[in-house]
Parts: C-alpha cells; sequence; structure tokens
C-alpha cells in the first residue's frame, strides 16, 4: 500500500472520499472532497492554523481514500462511512430522524389512530410527520377527547363477542365493539379529527363552543362540562402547535450557533404552517471551526436518514451551509422534485430564522456558563491537590484494564488537562502479551508501551502526542496497581509520581494511595475531581472493552462457515460491522463483498439463516 508520503504522490486530482487512521488503524476521520489530492496534501503540507484541526493531524498515521465519479456520491458514500465507523473526530449525529406520522386508518370500518414511521401507499391517510413527544401527545389528546378505539378488534365482524377493554370502564373509549355507538356516529367523530389534523383546529373549537352554550342553554350542565373539557384539551394541544407561517408552507428553519469546541443545532419542523416539532443538537467536539462547515456536516448526515416523503420542500438556514450547491442537488434527488436551501433577508422567514438561532445562542451561552463553572471548580480542585501532594500538576494520567474472564484484554488511557478531560488525547491499547485475565501484567504491558512510544517520540525531536508526559499517573485500583505502574515508569528512567484511585466496598472512590501504603487525606473537591477520573477511565475503559468483544464475537462466528478464511473474514466484517447486518443482507450483497465470491457467499447465508443442515 505504501507510506502516506508516497500514496499523497499517487493521490488523483478527482472527487472521492478520504478516510484517516490512528496508530492502532482506528478510523478516526472520514471527509469528501471534489479534488482528493489537493484536499488532502492540505493535512501533511501545512502547518494547522486551527488547534482543533491540528490535534487530529497528530493522530493519524495512514489513510486512504476511494475516488468516486461525482461529488454527489462523495457526499452520500461520506456518510454511510461516518454512520458505520462513527469516527472520533467527525461530528456524529445519532441514527438519522424518522419523524413518525399519525395513521388514521380510513380503510377500517371503524377507524383507529396509530403511529407510522413512514407513509404507506395504501387506503390509509397520513398526517405529519411530528417529533416523537408531539406525536404522542397529539395521539393522546385525540383519543380522550373523542373517546376512539386503541384495540385490535375487527369491527363490526367481533361486535359483542368479548367484554368491553377497560379504556371503555375508565371512560376513554365509546365501546363500538359492545354496539354502543353506531359507525355514523363514530366516523362523523372521525371527519372532526382529521379537521384537526388538517390543519382545522379552530373550526372544530368553534363547533364545540356552539354546543357547549346549547347544553347549558337547556340546562344540562353536566354535558356542558364535558365539552368544556374536550375545549380545553384541544385548545392546548392546538396551542403547542404554533401556526408560524400564513401560507401554510411546508419547511425546516436550521440555525447553527458556535462557540470554540461547542456547537449547536436548532431544528424547527414546521409542516402546514405549523411548527410540528423541534429538534437540538448540541455537539461537544467539533473540529471544524466555521458555521458552515458545521452545518454542511450536520445537514447532510440529518437528512441521510430522513425519509423522502418527510423532506421539506424549502430550508431556512441562518447561514449557507458548506457546499449549499451540493446538498440542495443531494435533497432534490433524494425527494425526487426540487428543494430549496434558502438565507432569507427579511419578512417573515426572517423571523423564523431569528427564532431558532436565538435558540441556538440560549443554549451555547447556558453550556459555556456551566462550563466555566465546572472549569473553575475542577482548577479550584487541582489546586487543593497540588498543596496536599505537593507537586505542580497540569497534565494527569489515569489507567484502566478491561476484559471479560481474561479475553479480550484492553487498556485505556484518560487524560485531564488543567482539571478539564482532554478527549483528543486519549488513547486504547489491545493487550498482545498476556494470557488471560492477568490485570497486572496487562498494566505492565500498556505503560511500558506508552512510556517507549514517548522515549522514542522524543529522541526523534517530538513534543506531541505521545512525547508529552504527564505530572502525575493515577492507577484505577489500588497500591497493587500503582505498584506495577511505578516499576514500569522506572524501568524506562523517568520520575512521574504514581498514585492509585483506591474504591470502598460500595466500588466507590474513596481516596488516593501512594506507593508507600500512605492513604492520601482528600478535601472534599479534591475528592470529587480524582473520583470523576475514576469513572471517566473506567467508562473509557469498558466501551473500548464491548467494542473489541463484540468484534471478536463476529470474527468467532464466522470462523464456523465453511470457506471463511481470515481475509474473507475481515471483508465481511469490514463491509457489514455486525453479524446481524449480514443476516439482512441478500446474497446478492453478500457476494459482492471483495474476495467472497458467489459460493462463498452461500455458505454464509446459509449458516445465517439456519440453512447448514
Amino acid at each position: 500500500m505504501g507510506t502516506p508520503q508516497e500514496k499523497l504522490k499517487n493521490l488523483p486530482r478527482q472527487p472521492g472520499v478520504y478516510i484517516m487512521k490512528d496508530p492502532q488503524k482506528n478510523i478516526i476521520y472520514v471527509g469528501k472532497s471534489k479534488c482528493l489530492k489537493n484536499r488532502v496534501s492540505q493535512y501533511f503540507h501545512s502547518n494547522q492554523p486551527n488547534m482543533k484541526v491540528q490535534a487530529m493531524v497528530d493522530n493519524i498515521a495512514d489513510f486512504e481514500y476511494i475516488v468516486t465519479d461525482t461529488e454527489l456520491e462523495a457526499l452520500v458514500l461520506e456518510c454511510n462511512l461516518i454512520k458505520k465507523h462513527k469516527p472520533y473526530y467527525n461530528i456524529l449525529l445519532k441514527d438519522g430522524k424518522q419523524y413518525p406520522y399519525i395513521k388514521v386508518t380510513t380503510s377500517e370500518e371503524f377507524p383507529r389512530i396509530l403511529l407510522a414511521r413512514k407513509q404507506e401507499k395504501d387506503k390509509n391517510q397520513y398526517f405529519g410527520p411530528y417529533t416523537g413527544g408531539m406525536v404522542r401527545e397529539t395521539m393522546d389528546v385525540l383519543r380522550k377527547v373523542f373517546k376512539i378505539r386503541t384495540c385490535k378488534r375487527v369491527l363490526p365482524r367481533d361486535i359483542g363477542k368479548e367484554r368491553p377493554c377497560l379504556n371503555y370502564h375508565i371512560g376513554l373509549c365509546s365501546a363500538p365493539c359492545q354496539g354502543n355507538i353506531s359507525q355514523e356516529a363514530y366516523r362523523q367523530a372521525f371527519d372532526e379529527i382529521k379537521n384537526f389534523l388538517d390543519g382545522r383546529g379552530d373550526a372544530l373549537v368553534q363547533k364545540l363552543k356552539r354546543q357547549m352554550q346549547a347544553y347549558s342553554d337547556e340546562l344540562e350542565f353536566e354535558k356542558a362540562a364535558m365539552v368544556r373539557d374536550k375545549i380545553q384539551k384541544l385548545e392546548g394541544l392546538w396551542d403547542s402547535q404554533k401556526i408560524v407561517s400564513t401560507k401554510g408552507e411546508d419547511q425546516d428553519v436550521i440555525a447553527v450557533c458556535t462557540h470554540g469546541w461547542v456547537a449547536d443545532i436548532q431544528i424547527f419542523v414546521i409542516r402546514g404552517g405549523k411548527i410540528t416539532g423541534r429538534e437540538q443538537i448540541l455537539l461537544e467536539r467539533v473540529i471544524e471551526e466555521t458555521e458552515d462547515a458545521v452545518l454542511g456536516q450536520v445537514m447532510s448526515q440529518y437528512y441521510a436518514g430522513t425519509a423522502e416523503e418527510a423532506l421539506p420542500r424549502q430550508v431556512l438556514v441562518n447561514v449557507l451551509p458548506e457546499d449549499n450547491q451540493l446538498l440542495e442537488a443531494f435533497l432534490s434527488d433524494k425527494k425526487g422534485v426540487k428543494v430549496s436551501i434558502h438565507r432569507p433577508q427579511r419578512g417573515e422567514k426572517l423571523e423564523l430564522v431569528k427564532m431558532a438561532e436565538k435558540n441556538a445562542r440560549q443554549v451555547i451561552d447556558d453550556y459555556n456558563a456551566r462550563a466555566t463553572a465546572d472549569g473553575a471548580r475542577n482548577r479550584a480542585a487541582v489546586k487543593e491537590l497540588e498543596d496536599t501532594l505537593g507537586i505542580a500538576i497540569k497534565r494527569v494520567e489515569a489507567y484502566d484494564i478491561s476484559n471479560t474472564a481474561g479475553t479480550n484484554s484492553v487498556g485505556s488511557m484518560c487524560v485531564f488537562e488543567d482539571g478539564m478531560p482532554a478527549n483528543s488525547e486519549y488513547r486504547h491499547f489491545k493487550i498482545k502479551t498476556i494470557d488471560g485475565a492477568d490485570d497486572y501484567g496487562s498494566l505492565q504491558e500498556v505503560l511500558s508501551r506508552r512510556l517507549q512510544r514517548a522515549l522514542n517520540e522524543r529522541e526523534a525531536g517530538e513534543n506531541k502526542g505521545f512525547a508529552r508526559l504527564p505530572d502525575v499517573i493515577f492507577a484505577d485500583g489500588g497500591l497493587g496497581q500503582a505498584h506495577v505502574i511505578e516499576g514500569a515508569v522506572r524501568a524506562a528512567h523517568l520520575d512521574i509520581p504514581v498514585y492509585g484511585m483506591v474504591k470502598d466496598d460500595s466500588h466507590r472512590t474513596r481516596a488516593l494511595i501512594s506507593c508507600d501504603g500512605e492513604i492520601i487525606p482528600l478535601s472534599r473537591e479534591a475528592f470529587r475531581w480524582v473520583a470523576l477520573i475514576q469513572e471517566e477511565v473506567h467508562r473509557i475503559a469498558i466501551r473500548y472493552h464491548r467494542k473489541t468483544r463484540e468484534k471478536s464475537s463476529i470474527r468467532s462466528e464466522l470462523e464456523e462457515i465453511p470457506g471463511i478464511g481470515k481475509t474473507r473474514r475481515k471483508n465481511l466484517i469490514k463491509a457489514f460491522g455486525s453479524v446481524k447486518k449480514m443476516r439482512e443482507a441478500s446474497l446478492e450483497e453478500l457476494a459482492k463483498v471483495p474476495g467472497v465470491g458467489r459460493s462463498a457467499a452461500e455458505n454464509v447465508y446459509q449458516f445465517l439463516h439456519g440453512e447448514n443442515g
């Protein structure tokens, strides 16, 4: 494959996707470009003015690239690779948002309202999309107001065959299953429901108010009170779906606000001129420094997972995203009609964008206020710990080992600088020389490798990455772990103080212990901070172990399949990532994996579907 420098010489001037890897071969960043040679070369041939990008570049040991025919193909491939590999330095969103719909089963003689994840081509009616909370609130209110059924009984066939359900007895269902309401009256209620969902809620409320007044005039106060309760519920629901567009348009309004490594994106979903939902995306590890770059990555991932029928015809933004025209082409191709991305300058649309931007800025301000308070509190804790230990503390490293009954052993290193987690400095280690559940031996290996890397890089004139040494090392555990780390430090001829983080019988941080066996009393704030470090290193160790174990489990299962050797297993894991996804794949998709072929794919398919005898 060649070294990165050799690969740079052969980079094509074509669109495509580049994949950055760290020394452990983990994918740490995926990007796209209309000219691979120009974009990738920038990482290696120039000093990065952006310290956040430099932090990523420091960890790049190798890269791969995939050439595509068009920029649009590169964008789609980038989205898929980010979703599959979840690279550390990419903006990562949760699975694409599939906004639900309210489905009115007009194909049934006694209809129901159901939550639907997408619109089907059937005889039913769909309303939305809504956000998850909004759709459930809407369905709950409509069911209570109109007392419609939720059961799966086939009516009128099953009328009178079974007793009514609990909903009838508590006043939430009119019991059409008992013939308590005619089909005509029941469908009339659904006409009102559909009018409400179709945006004509005001007309329904006015109708109910006239009915309430009529009952009151006839001195039927109990019936009037029941109608009043319906009105209050519907008005409350109607108010929550604020009308923001007099033109009744379908739009998404998106605003981004960034500060340092943090960004907040507010997405207001407007359908039929009403806000039917709001999505907030808070990102705490943003590597791009410009808002247009952040917004471009967020929108491409966000809409990649959105069903075509849920896409709006127009997206209003406070800043035009990077590669705006490419994103428009992507959305238009997905929806099948023209979708525009627009930054309004005046009028009603500008006010909508300002509303979203105001919310994003407020989230950032609140986040910064909390971060400032946390930073000040942690720095105070560090100062107290410095006074207690008698050393200056700028950088702390903590280590933990994780395995399952001695298998898939891994080590993790977390780093705190100036009292705060330095996530970009975290490192993981697969245990190579120790068999079984030997935490001490594993810890010895991890520290020896880490410190030897530091010595090698310092000798080469490096002053970043592993070359940066800590002022103090904390071991997750007690005196035994501290002694192991101290031995590795001495073997490397370094002078770094080591302390164990001791837990009580309830597995909570209790104290620090020196290598001499001295229990170190801590102030309340210092105690809290040390506990935070211990929880963090334990968390990242378990997370990395789980990831490693899952890959090992996949590999072990594939080893049982005839004709699937090491190379084919590796290619299958790379292509699908999990046995579940392999099981969902068709025979043709399995056969397309490089190096697999039709015959081996048939073996895999038969094995995963229980057809192997």
